[in-house]
């Protein structure tokens, strides 16, 4: 069976990234205009409401003009790359050739997945190194799905907000990674996708209400939902244990530059605290 990482590599979104940067003179020409983006966002702060920081709603004005603007382009050249008919454009934009799409939610679209992506691939890269279970996996990815938002609040907040379009693919994969083996129709995948989905746009909307939300306090609120669909609850020392590793993988992971969570001195010996219950889980499973 391929792992996890094989399976992720083959969504629609993943292959419309490879070919999109395959095209490298036009990729760069995407990428200035990602960040003529990154450029206006930066306006939208988020707020303090009550004690609690909140990022309002985010629908900049003459969007594509002003990434025209800031990558210093003409605006109907910026226009036509997401255009719905594209033409003379390499890259095939990701929401496909449907006119109802407008340029405006295409570019959009694309900006929240490749601004994902690193958190994904890093998420992606973890579960298979370490043969990650379906609900590890899902665990270290909604985390990922956690931390973007905290990162990228206003893009996570731009009309249409919500969590980017590679999401739902990739919940899919887990969902039909659910049911292998088992006689169930495809009608059950697709129902368990659509929940799985569902629950991540329930953590950006929780993180978008409260900035202060950690990855693993983003993860927290979907939790038992996330288990319920795709296992088991595991025992509560394992909860215990996996919380509390989570939340220091995420500190390391993800902290700002300059910030110290561990000193030396604690990081050793945190180092040696888990080799020895290496080898004692290593017991418990036969390894």
């Amino acid at each position: 069976m391929p792992s996890i990482a094989e399976d992720l590599a083959r969504t629609r979104s993943a292959q419309w990234l490879r070919e999109a940067r395959a095209q490298s003179a036009e990729w760069a020409n995407h990428v200035r205009c990602f960040d003529a983006f990154g450029g206006i966002l930066s306006l939208y702060r988020s707020s303090c409401t009550g004690g609690c920081f909140q990022q309002p709603p985010v629908n900049p004005p003459g969007l594509l003009k002003g990434v025209a603007r800031g990558a210093n382009f003409a605006s109907g050249s910026v226009f036509n790359r997401w255009t719905a008919k594209q033409s003379g454009y390499g890259i095939r934009r990701w929401a496909g050739p449907d006119p109802s799409i407008k340029p405006r939610e295409a570019f959009v679209a694309e900006v929240k997945i490749v601004s994902f992506w690193p958190y994904r691939q890093g998420a992606v890269d973890v579960a298979d190194a370490f043969e990650m279970s379906l609900t590890e996996v899902i665990a270290s990815y909604l985390r990922a799905l956690g931390a973007w938002v905290g990162h990228h609040p206003a893009l996570a907040a731009c009309a249409p907000a919500g969590a980017p379009g590679c999401v739902s693919e990739d919940m899919h994969v887990l969902a039909r990674r659910r049911f292998v083996g088992q006689r169930v129709g495809s009608a059950a995948v697709e129902a368990t996708a659509a929940e799985l989905a569902a629950l991540a746009g329930t953590l950006v909307a929780a993180v978008l209400d409260d900035a202060s939300l950690t990855p693993l306090g983003a993860f927290n609120v979907v939790r038992s939902e996330a288990l319920r669909l795709l296992s088991e609850p595991p025992e509560p020392v394992a909860v215990k244990a996996g919380n509390a590793l989570s939340e220091l993988a995420d500190q390391l992971l993800y902290c700002r530059e300059g910030d110290r969570v561990l000193t030396a001195a604690q990081a050793r010996q945190l180092h040696t605290e888990l080799t020895g219950l290496s080898a004692l889980l290593g017991e418990v499973t036969g390894r």
